[in-house]
């Protein structure tokens, strides 16, 4: 079934509408997996927390990795029928406010780690489908500026999820974040969705590019998952922090201070000059970042060290994004393609924390062990963000429809 193409500009109100979800889904991220969870883990499992969360996030990380493509396909079969994508994120996300109230309700590690992975679930069905109603409703020679939009509700939303379980109890967070996980995806009903022509389903390039972007985001989602994971117990462990859920909030705003200046920015400076330049360019401060993180573990080194951190993270975020979409080999498929991109985020994040958790145990859990993780992910930034130089193909935002 064809219908209507997507028009070729798309007005700043419905790139806002369109990227919005991505607030509540961030916040949720940032919220349960940076703080809520390690913490809650503390109290449920006091002498076995490290390794029962790092387990824990590599099966959420399984979990993001085996459904995004079944689902994303799914969505496309729909879309080809004339169905709405939304049909998907709307069932995805029952299943993701269930499992996080729930979460409120758990009395034990095993409790916890059920619920959060049926939440995981949902969350993900729910993500493989709205992705795909980006390139889709914007058109390409605007797919920069709305990932830049993207960026920045993400990072708006991190912080809001950083600040509210540096502030509050475990089960409010659990409760609040379901609560806008809901009115997120009922925000998605106005919006009318359209598609473009059955010409954009030819195959436009090999898969060249697609690889190397995929090699790119794999080495960069390996160090930022070991960073997230353990710098809660950084704070804990090595800098002896009495409120390490704080400590971790802090750094969190001040990384997403950064990328808060450089998200849009850099976005839509990518619709105008090579994405993988400034992709390339902005991985430099990210691993000056971490690696200072080796050199100096002290708690007002490592805020200023965050900040310069973010500054490249806005730009990954934003204008990696593009970049990806720049590298889909067909864009018939967009949702199934995104799914299996998404597996360069999803099996890091089930690889970082196992060979993370390894490390620190190795060091007995001392400072040593943080420097030895610190340096490995700024080896995996600098890795990732220079292989994307290798990218050859005139980018899609430049190419006719």
């Amino acid at each position: 079934m064809r219908v209507a193409p997507a028009p070729e500009e798309a007005p700043l109100g419905r790139t806002l509408a369109l990227n919005a979800y991505w607030l509540p889904l961030a916040l949720q991220d940032a919220a349960l997996l940076a703080i809520a969870v390690p913490a809650e883990l503390v109290h449920f499992a006091p002498t076995s927390y490290r390794n029962s969360y790092a387990v824990l996030v590599s099966l959420v990380a399984l979990v993001n990795t085996l459904l995004p493509p079944v689902a994303g396909a799914i969505s496309d079969r729909l879309r080809r029928f004339g169905r709405q994508r939304r049909s998907i994120v709307f069932a995805g996300a029952v299943l993701n406010v269930g499992g996080l109230t729930l979460m409120a309700c758990a009395n034990s590690a095993l409790g916890l780690g059920a619920f959060l992975i049926l939440a995981c679930v949902g969350q993900t069905i729910a993500v493989a489908a709205y992705q795909a109603m980006l390139p889709e409703n914007v058109a390409r020679t605007a797919w920069g500026i709305a990932s830049g939009v993207r960026g920045a509700a993400t990072l708006v939303g991190t912080v809001a999820g950083l600040a509210l379980a540096s502030i509050a109890a475990p089960q409010t967070v659990f409760i609040v974040t379901a609560a806008l996980a809901a009115t997120g995806a009922l925000a998605l009903l106005p919006l009318r969705e359209t598609v473009r022509q059955e010409a954009d389903h030819a195959t436009i390039r090999d898969w060249h590019d697609f690889i190397v972007v995929f090699i790119g985001r794999s080495f960069v989602t390996f160090g930022l998952t070991l960073l997230m994971t353990f710098v809660l117990y950084f704070f804990r462990d090595v800098l002896h922090t009495g409120n390490a859920s704080a400590g971790t909030g802090l750094v969190g705003l001040a990384a997403l201070g950064g990328a808060a200046v450089s998200s849009i920015l850099l976005g839509r400076l990518s619709d105008r000059f090579s994405r993988k330049v400034i992709v390339a360019l902005a991985g430099v401060p990210m691993t000056l970042a971490a690696a200072g993180f080796a050199i100096f573990p002290r708690e007002h080194d490592v805020l200023a060290f965050a900040l310069l951190f973010g500054l490249g993270y806005g730009g990954v975020l934003s204008t990696g994004w593009a970049l990806a979409l720049d590298s889909m080999p067909q864009l018939g498929d967009v949702g199934r393609d995104l799914g299996i991109w998404g597996l360069a985020t999803h099996v890091p994040s089930i690889l970082a924390p196992l060979i993370g958790a390894a490390l620190l145990a190795a060091y007995g859990g001392s400072l040593g062990g943080y420097r030895a993780l610190f340096a490995l992910a700024a080896l995996a930034f600098a890795i990732g963000s220079t292989s994307v130089l290798a990218v050859r193909g005139k980018v899609l935002a430049k190419c006719n429809a």
